[in-house]
């Protein structure tokens, strides 16, 4: 016997979901499922696009090609070499000087690559010392009578055998022979110097048992018809002024100061002025305090002569700097570095042309360090043993001359040697500064350090952030939890859309607004701004208490909603006299003492700086607040309004029942229940602000700063990139390093984001409406 079907209730045809309807709703949801993934996708692409744009900016320098060249068999004291690393120059135990063609000896005398120039030594100059400048290319060579002389090697591109065929034309500059000190008596360690206006040359000479240390102006007559001939201005003699044994002079190419070091490892530092005057400035011992004792066997400058490496026997090596000392109103050297020893004592030395790097070799074993962070941009083992190493005029190769007279060229590829962790992270003490300090400064040329740290730009964008969102968040959500519960239906409908309209506002109107008017007027009166708006929430939260307190007679003649209006115009007019107030306040307070007037003025700027000794700024953190709440206000206002609608009308009808008002259902009902949405206001609110770019250009005066001082202003990662991106060459250090901005902001952004997530997760289900 057949079971009979139970009898199912026919579907009504209006309840019937057409074929189509089914195949469109898994349409939709199958693109919104594919829309997602590919945004997560071009999520992950940009990240990985970002990190490796980012990635070159922490790697070493790197060998890339390795050549030997043997040279003729000759008494080579040092050499140097042109910037296209063609026609090398080679400097003799006699002061000679040859050149080797290394890009084609065909074109040079008889195919052998090797020529001479016409050195320009006098005949009777018996040459009893040869000294190097490796870094300007300048041999001084100095006669056992106490007469010195300087070349100058220098190179041109010749194309005078067609636009095709260029070539390197090498040239000697040989300066005129000066007579330095005592004639008869050979100088030794003659350096040489060139500043703007004056030459400089000096050298010690050892007389009657006394080494004493002379030095020569050499000037230029500036005429009508050009410049005169080199002449000898005037000699000084600094034996007098000397506390020891010279063994080493150094001169910055200023040529305005020397450097005397004795052999008990004092150092002198003298000023020297263009007319023949010395100053002592100071004394200071750099391995005083060392292991390993105070004397040191080598002293040398750093590519811009502010600061002056020395080294010991040992292989430690420190770094000194010329800085600027506010207790004294003057420069003073200032120990900076201390660096990684060596195995051995510093045989070779060079200094690049291009940073901040220097190369040192001991034995077989060379390293290229950044004397900025005094990381180690490379090292090896060279297998070979160089007498001098050499670091070429474009930072591309590493050349080292060995015993055997073979030059061997290591093409090196280095592209951002200023970068690194610990140039963007960490304390630096930077060459004219006392102290370790974080900074950015991306505009230092090749003879000064630039600034990197990422230190400034983070404490800026969350010092803007904190500012913007403490304007922001009391009053978007004060305001959201107003309409929503409070406000007329029929006024709502204007009001949520008017809000909505505002966060439509080009960000460039607002900070232009910020900067060229609100910035003036806060800086001007910052007692009538803080008072106007205080007046507002005491007007407020006082015309509330009492319209509390009047008879339900009076308070029904308004209708419901409308109460605002009530509150309103009080709270305006508290605001008024608050600014008025402001006034009166500022010169009764704050009265400091102005030196232009010459007497007392109340002034709350004057009183910031002087009495708090903060600095004041007109584009501040203020006026971030003010205008970056503008633009962050919409956005919180208008998710936390929706959230705070849509909690279920039971939930106040209940609380309304049970005799709670219309304000402790508000608080304790509806915020609880909203917190998810409201938080992910907050949070898209914290991302509008922390990415914002054109306000924080306009209105904060880019200034970098490292505190939450309200009355300065900042530089922001966003910002940073917005002002910097058009000075910055591709793929350069800079275009790199703003791309290490965006890469930041990313990972900050990311990293919160997916924290608050997991917070409005634990929060929907924590005060979750139904279970």
């Amino acid at each position: 016997m057949k079971a009979n079907k139970p009898n199912l209730p026919q579907i009504p045809e209006r309840f019937r979901v057409s074929p189509a309807t089914l195949v469109a709703d898994k349409f939709m949801t199958g693109l919104i499922m594919v829309g997602g993934i590919l945004i997560i996708v071009a999520v992950f692409f940009i990240f990985v696009f970002i990190a490796f744009k980012v990635a070159p900016l922490f790697r070493g320098a790197e060998i890339a090609d390795k050549r030997t060249l043997p040279l003729p068999d000759r008494p080579v004291v040092s050499f140097g070499i042109d910037e296209w690393l063609e026609v090398p120059y080679f400097v003799t135990e006699e002061g000679d000087v040859f050149f080797v063609d290394l890009d084609d000896p065909s074109k040079r005398h008889d195919n052998r690559g090797l020529f001479t120039l016409d050195n320009g030594v006098p005949g009777d100059f018996a040459v009893h010392e040869v000294t190097h400048d490796i870094l300007r290319d300048r041999v001084v060579l100095t006669s056992a009578d106490g007469r010195v002389l300087v070349k100058r090697i220098d190179y041109a591109p010749d194309y005078s055998l067609g636009r095709d065929m260029r070539m390197i034309a090498p040239s000697i500059e040989t300066l005129p022979v000066i007579q330095l000190g005592a004639s008869g008596r050979p100088v030794e360690g003659a350096v040489y110097a060139a500043g703007e206006r004056v030459r400089m040359i000096a050298g010690y000479q050892d007389v009657d048992g006394t080494r004493n240390v002379n030095l020569a102006i050499l000037t230029q007559r500036r005429t009508p018809f050009g410049v005169g001939p080199l002449e000898v201005g005037a000699q000084l003699d600094l034996t007098p002024k000397l506390n020891g044994h010279p063994v080493q002079l150094l001169i910055p190419d200023t040529a305005d100061a020397i450097v005397v070091a004795y052999d008990d490892g004092r150092v002198d530092y003298f000023r020297v002025r263009a007319e023949g005057r010395a100053e002592h400035i100071q004394t200071f011992t750099p391995m005083e305090d060392h292991p390993s004792g105070p004397l040191f066997a080598r002293m040398e400058y750093v590519l811009g002569d502010q600061t002056i490496l020395f080294f010991n026997q040992a292989g430690d090596h420190v770094a000194w700097n010329l800085a600027f000392l506010e207790e004294i109103s003057g420069r003073r050297f200032i120990p900076s570095k201390v660096f990684d020893p060596l195995p051995g004592g510093v045989e070779g030395y060079s200094a690049s042309r291009r940073n901040k790097t220097f190369l040192t070799t001991t034995g077989d074993y060379a390293r290229l360090t950044l004397m900025t962070t005094t990381a180690h941009r490379w090292e090896d083992n060279l297998g070979f043993l160089p007498r001098q190493a050499l670091i070429a005029p474009r930072y591309n190769a590493l050349l080292f001359l060995d015993e055997t007279n073979n030059l061997h060229v290591q093409d090196m590829l280095d592209e951002h040697p200023i970068a690194g962790m610990t140039a963007y992270f960490a304390r630096i003490q930077y060459e004219g500064r006392p102290g370790r300090i974080y900074d950015w400064q991306s505009d230092g040329g090749a003879d000064f350090e630039r600034k990197l740290s990422m230190v400034p730009l983070i404490i800026g964008t969350l010092k803007g952030t904190v500012y913007a969102m403490f304007v922001a968040v009391p009053i978007a959500l004060l305001s959201a939890l107003y309409v929503s519960q409070f406000l007329r239906p029929s006024l709502k409908k204007v009001v949520k859309p008017t809000m909505e309209i505002m966060a439509s506002l080009p960000s460039v109107i607002l900070g232009f607004f910020a900067g060229m008017w609100l910035s003036p007027l806060i800086s001007n009166a910052v007692p009538s701004v803080m008072l106007a708006c205080m007046g507002v929430f005491v007007g407020a939260v006082l015309m509330g208490y009492v319209w509390s307190n009047l008879p339900n007679s009076i308070r029904l003649t308004v209708p419901s909603g409308m109460e605002f209006v009530v509150v309103f115009f009080p709270a305006m007019l508290v605001a008024w006299l608050g600014w008025q107030f402001g006034q009166v306040v500022e010169g009764w307070l704050f009265v400091q003492y102005d030196e232009v007037l010459a007497r007392d003025v109340g002034s709350f700027r004057m009183w910031v700086v002087q009495a708090l000794g903060w600095d004041f700024e007109t584009r501040n953190a203020l006026v971030v607040g003010f205008a970056m709440g503008f633009a962050v206000i919409p956005i919180i206002f208008t998710i936390s309004e929706d959230s705070l609608s849509n909690v279920p009308n039971s939930f106040r009808s209940g609380s309304l029942a049970l005799g709670a008002s219309r304000w402790q259902t508000a608080i304790r009902i509806v915020l609880p229940t909203a917190a998810a949405g409201i938080f992910s206001a907050l949070m898209i609110g914290f991302g509008r602000a922390i990415g914002e770019t054109m306000i924080m250009v306009m209105a904060t005066g880019n200034s970098v700063v490292q505190d939450f001082n309200p009355f300065t202003g900042m530089r922001t990662l966003s910002a940073n990139i917005a002002v910097e991106i058009s000075e910055a060459e591709q793929d350069g250090t800079l275009y790199r390093t703003l791309f290490l901005c965006a890469f930041i902001l990313f990972v900050f952004t990311f990293t919160l984001n997916t924290f608050a997530e997991i917070l409005r997760q634990w929060l929907r289900k924590r005060y979750r409406a139904v279970e």
